[in-house]
């Protein structure tokens, strides 16, 4: 069994941290679609990325919805 205590000065701080996974992973999916568009120099593509992803990273600095 693993226990683990993170102390925190607050809620918001607290859920940076058990949201950290979830950050990683919405950083991860965006930059391999960016990858993906710039592989093909596709601009428009590119701009489509970044629209397709704005609302979760909206929510992602927003640490009250947590990234997903």
């Amino acid at each position: 069994m693993l226990e683990l205590k993170i102390t925190c000065q607050s809620h918001d701080e607290a859920r940076v941290y058990l949201n950290a996974h979830q950050y990683h992973n919405l950083l991860s999916d965006l930059l391999n679609a960016l990858r993906n568009a710039r592989k093909y120099e596709d601009t428009g593509m590119i701009v489509k990325v970044v629209d397709g992803f704005y609302s979760d990273i909206q929510n992602a600095v927003d640490n009250s919805l947590g990234a997903y």
